[in-house]
């Protein structure tokens, strides 16, 4: 029974991921607002199963939005960093404050530049230009560092208020 209810609520949170992603992308406002959205929504599969459930809705999820989603850079964004983030996120807690927030802006910037340099060489070579691959990696470090605080907070909010309606005993 417990492993049917996980089986439930981790596809239930597979496909609300699925559709806020679509949503973000009929909307225009997905690539950074619909890959973060999707990651908070999924930070209850982690608390409540572990990191294998996290992780198998991140794959369901991205792979769905990847074949669904005609918005590749939004889709990148999920699968190649929002997606799995939160899981290494709460894994880095134990570096120092410093090294930790280093740790961190290294590996967003890593895994942002590597997407946006694959999109502008690969499916928008037209879009190719130095200044705008600065401009979105400073906007998207200061979106990165509010995700960032989000992530715990949203993870408090989730225990003090909406944990009840999710997980019954």
């Amino acid at each position: 029974m417990k492993t049917t209810r996980q089986l439930a609520i981790c596809a239930m949170i597979s496909a609300l991921g699925v559709v806020l992603m679509l949503l973000g992308y009929l909307i225009g406002i997905g690539t950074y607002a619909a890959p973060i959205l999707v990651s908070l929504c999924m930070l209850p599969v982690w608390r409540e199963f572990g990191t294998k459930p996290f992780l198998c809705v991140w794959i369901a999820t991205s792979i769905l939005s990847l074949t669904l989603i005609r918005d590749p850079e939004q889709t990148l964004m999920f699968f190649a960093f929002f997606g799995w983030y939160p899981a290494v996120s709460f894994a880095l807690e134990r570096l120092p404050k410093m090294l930790r927030l280093l740790a961190k802006l290294l590996i967003f910037n890593t895994v942002i530049i590597a997407v946006e340099l694959l999109l502008m060489k690969v499916i928008a070579p037209e879009a190719e230009s130095p200044v705008l691959l600065i401009v979105l990696l400073v906007m998207g470090n200061g979106v990165f560092l509010l995700y960032d605080l989000l992530i715990p907070r949203f993870l408090h909010m989730y225990e003090k208020r909406l944990r009840r309606f999710l997980i019954r005993k």
